[in-house]
């Protein structure tokens, strides 16, 4: 019972929570006692993942907002408090990831990257903060392993999330006296849901192939380290042994990484389908 309590009359909005991670954590923290607030761009999607998640008893509200556009961002953060009067935790987790080398990549998709998943988690966490301060609540932006050293064909994914650990490290310092948690937890491969879309380098959305048959975590496995990094107030989590091992390779032994990735550009090629 206490662990299903563990997030007893906290609110907690989840961006990007139709699907996915997203999906699994706004879940989780439901079933743990937490009043959540669902967010995804097609409303269809969004109400179904609302009603059933209502439909097993978890206490939701839905909105349609776009995290790359600042009214709506003010308006995520708006509707949240005036339905439930509070905000505990912002859990950053909409992005989207793109494909293409760089110098084949259209102009369009450095904005439509940058404004995605960089400033689709800055303008939600500058609305939140005087909220987070009433409540020493908790901000987490979700990176990605591919945030922790750039690679080849995902440059602009590889970028945007690199952004967020700047921007975390330095919420840290300046939150600290509020008592404001801030946390990044940097995924690893993870399975996706059909119907996936990532941006093409002519900035089309291109069907992301399943994963299923990958060593890919499963994304409520994801949720669990999400959920934990918030319970223990953790600042970075990096999850998978393939992370943790790009994470201090890169640090110790940074020429021989480079080495190694140019050698496996065909193979990371293949992975990013």
């Amino acid at each position: 019972m206490k662990h299903k309590q563990a997030f007893k009359d906290k609110v907690a909005i989840v961006t990007g929570s139709s699907m996915g991670i997203g999906k699994a954590t706004a879940k989780l923290l439901g079933e743990q006692g937490a009043k959540v607030v669902l967010n995804g761009r097609t409303a269809e999607r969004l109400e179904q993942t609302a009603a059933n998640m209502k439909s097993i008893g978890l206490d939701v509200l839905a909105v349609q907002a776009d995290m790359s556009k600042v009214d709506d961002c003010k308006k995520l953060i708006d509707e949240t408090i005036k339905y439930y009067g509070r905000l505990d935790i912002l859990i950053n987790n909409a992005g989207m990831s793109s494909r293409g080398y760089f110098e084949e990549l259209d102009p369009k998709v450095f904005q439509d990257m940058m404004n995605i998943n960089f400033l689709g988690c800055v303008f939600p966490t500058r609305f939140a903060i005087p909220h987070l301060k009433e409540s020493k609540g908790s901000v987490v932006f979700i990176s990605s392993v591919a945030g922790i050293r750039g690679l080849p064909e995902t440059i602009m994914y590889c970028a945007s999330k690199m952004a967020l650990t700047s921007i975390a490290e330095s919420l840290k310092v300046e939150l600290a006296e509020y008592h404001i948690h801030v946390g990044i937890v940097y995924v690893g491969i993870t399975q996706n849901d059909e119907g996936k879309k990532v941006i093409g380098k002519d900035g089309k959305l291109v069907l992301l192939e399943s994963r299923e048959d990958r060593k890919a975590q499963n994304p409520e496995d994801v949720a669990k380290s999400i959920v934990k990094n918030i319970k223990k107030r953790k600042f970075k989590s990096i999850l998978t042994l393939l992370g943790k091992v790009n994470f201090f390779a890169n640090i110790l032994i940074p020429r021989i990484v480079d080495r190694i990735l140019i050698r496996a550009k065909g193979r990371i090629n293949q992975m990013n389908k």
